[in-house]
């Protein structure tokens, strides 16, 4: 008989090999991107030290049980796991794409185009690189105890990718890369025009399978390319799944475009330009203001095929043709009119009310602008913490589950004692930070495009800003944790004598990280410094000082264990900046340094949203007080330091 329980886990952190990972024939050139399978949950055989017994580990793959928020911010892709340089990364995973099927999880992987991962992206484009693997997180398992001689399994119910990566050798024999789509069908279709079957003839059937592989990426690439050119991708992977020929594909597409344009006629039968675009179709609406944004900033904003026919208009002709398009009768108004009645969102023409969608279209031109720079915000603490939600804004508390008791002597017929486990408790809440910009109907008659979309631009810096100033207060700030001592204190054994950056000064932080205790003040945590921070003041003389160089003195060599440190410089260590949390003006120090630990091996700081929004939220309406559209930029976030072991101070007072 067997029963089940469930169980919570540290952060442990665990990699498998995804069997069929790495889908060749949807290499898409046009954004170098591939699509990858990261997980089909098949059952690994481990190893429980606590116990000394093997297990199987089985993943359930499902989006109830899989946290994906770190995969859709654009979790890194590395070179076989590796997470302690740049030159490791791959790539990324594109944001949106995650999609989880028949047990089984996706995503589109975008690869690097730098020169120092060239040959290790063409392995992978070409099929020679086809395994790839997770590393995951492991939250909570149902553990299922087996009748004695049996493996038990853990059956992983709540965990959290942190990053996929390129493997040459799976866990899983069966690793590989499927050559042809995943659909059964499709790999037993009859070939394609242009195929060739393969024959008895030894000698030829190495070149003909390479043909046929040849012909069925073609085959992929040409639907693919149609598909996205006129934003029907999802009709393009089923049509690659079912094994359709190019041609075949054409008259299903075209057949697709002709029911989406009459579905698009107004009703009152005044022909309008038919617009197509992903997932179904691109909604007027999105048509236009992609034509704005490419108008604002083309090397940012690519322009789609569906938004080419309003790529020339001004702000004011799109204006005319929103009314237009909803039955507004535009040949007798004069520029303010239209201006006017566009952006009013609800007016009255003709004894109808009619609804103009032009305030949407600005507010999601807006939007855009704001996410795109608050996502290219430079942002040097992202590293150093870990993302997390919060449904509410009450106060969280975080709770630090000390370490289990040490095992003790039992004599013979003596009795086992009971032990604790200690705990700390750091608690933060979420506070909400926002604006209004105004878009008026002068910028519409001046056709002003940088006037709406410089401010928002503005805005999402400032976002990125919000969030650097709360969560370097938390660590320049040295805020009172929660046994009421100061994060960087003698008591905490993380606050160092004053020196410079130095082999010595480093390993004396190196030696206090390694020899902080748990919570039990027993057992040692042995933390290794994997972040050397340092001001702007300091940047060079850290960066020559974990630069590989040969002395010539070898009592000036710099260890390896000090040059693999990863810098991390910050201005805002070097001078004073204000805590948007508090109001107060933190100071900083153009000398004092920091080492900190991998947030994988402990907790450092913490930075949380509001349930269902990561960084800035935006939302518009037509403004009452002034003539246009006022868009709301809104944050709902906190952070907090949740561990001080984890961090060291250095106070040094020069270079």
């Amino acid at each position: 008989m067997s029963n089940t329980q469930a169980t919570e886990l540290p952060h442990n952190f665990q990699r498998r090999a995804a069997p069929d990972a790495v889908r060749v024939g949807s290499f898409d050139p046009a954004t170098n991107s591939i699509e990858v399978c990261w997980s089909t949950g098949a059952k690994v055989r481990r190893y429980d030290w606590r116990s000394g017994t093997s297990y199987d580990e089985e993943l359930v793959v499902s989006p109830n049980a899989v946290r994906t928020e770190r995969l859709e911010a654009g979790a890194p892709f590395l070179n076989s796991h590796s997470s302690y340089s740049l030159s490791a990364i791959l790539g990324a995973v594109v944001p949106g794409s995650i999609r989880f099927e028949k047990g089984a999880a996706f995503c589109r992987v975008r690869l690097s185009a730098a020169e120092d991962v060239a040959d290790a992206v063409q392995k992978i484009v070409e099929g020679s690189a086809r395994n790839v693997s997770v590393g995951y997180v492991v939250h909570r398992v149902e553990k299922t105890e087996s009748a004695e001689g049996e493996v038990a399994t853990w059956r992983v119910v709540d965990w959290e990718p942190y990053e996929i990566s390129s493997v040459p050798i799976p866990a899983d024999a069966g690793a590989q890369v499927r050559a042809f789509p995943l659909n059964p069908e499709a790999q037993n279709r009859q070939p394609a025009e242009g195929e060739l079957m393969s024959t008895s003839n030894p000698a030829t059937q190495a070149d003909q399978s390479r043909a046929i592989i040849e012909a069925e990426r073609a085959r992929t690439s040409a639907i693919i390319t149609l598909a996205e050119k006129h934003g029907r991708r999802g009709l393009g992977d089923r049509h690659v799944a079912a094994g359709t020929s190019v041609e075949k594909f054409r008259e299903a597409l075209l057949d697709e475009l002709v029911d989406a344009q009459e579905r698009d006629l107004p009703t009152g039968g005044r022909a309008q330009v038919a617009v197509v675009g992903p997932n179904g179709g691109y909604k007027r609406g999105e048509a236009v203001a992609a034509a704005i944004l490419h108008r604002a900033a083309p090397t940012l904003f690519p322009l789609p095929d569906d938004a080419r026919p309003f790529a020339n208009r001004s702000l004011l002709e799109l204006a005319r043709d929103a009314l237009e398009a909803n039955g507004v009768h535009t040949l007798d108004l004069r520029k303010h009119e239209i201006a006017e009645r566009a952006l009013a969102g609800a007016t009255r023409a003709g004894g109808m009310h009619t609804t103009s969608d032009f305030p949407l279209i600005l507010a999601n031109v807006a939007n855009k602008t704001l996410r795109r720079a608050y996502e290219n915000a430079p942002q040097t603490f992202r590293p150093l913490v870990n993302v997390t939600t919060l449904p509410d804004f009450k106060p969280a508390n975080r709770v630090q589950v000390g370490e289990a008791p040490a095992l003790e002597k039992v004599n013979e017929n003596g009795e086992f004692k009971r032990g604790t486990i200690g705990e700390g408790r750091e608690s933060y809440q979420l506070l909400t930070y926002g604006k209004v910009v105004a878009i008026t109907r002068q910028v519409i008659i001046n056709d002003d495009l940088d006037a709406f979309t410089r401010l928002p631009k503005m805005f999402g810096q400032q976002a990125a800003n919000l969030e650097s100033d709360l969560v370097w207060a938390q660590i320049v700030g040295n805020p009172t944790m929660g046994d009421n001592v100061a994060l960087f204190h003698a008591s905490h054994g993380n606050l160092g004598a004053a020196a410079g950056i130095s082999v010595d000064a480093i390993s004396a932080g190196r030696t206090a990280m390694r020899l902080q205790k748990g919570l039990d003040g027993k057992t040692i945590l042995n933390l290794a410094p994997r972040f050397l921070i340092a001001p702007v003041s300091a940047q060079t003389k850290a960066e020559q000082l974990i630069t590989t160089i040969t002395p010539a003195q070898s009592d000036r060599v710099v260890p390896e264990s000090i040059r693999r440190l990863e810098l991390i410089s910050e201005p805002r260590l070097d001078g004073g900046f204000v805590n948007p949390a508090t109001g107060q003006t933190v100071s900083g120090s153009a000398f004092a340094w920091y080492l900190a630990a991998d947030p994988a091996q402990i907790d450092l700081v913490e930075l949380g949203y509001l349930e269902g929004t990561t960084g800035p939220y935006s939302e518009a309406r037509s403004g009452f007080d002034i003539d246009g559209v006022e868009v709301k930029v809104r944050m709902d976030v906190g952070a907090k330091t949740l561990d001080w072991r984890g961090l060291y101070r250095n106070p040094a007072t020069s270079l």
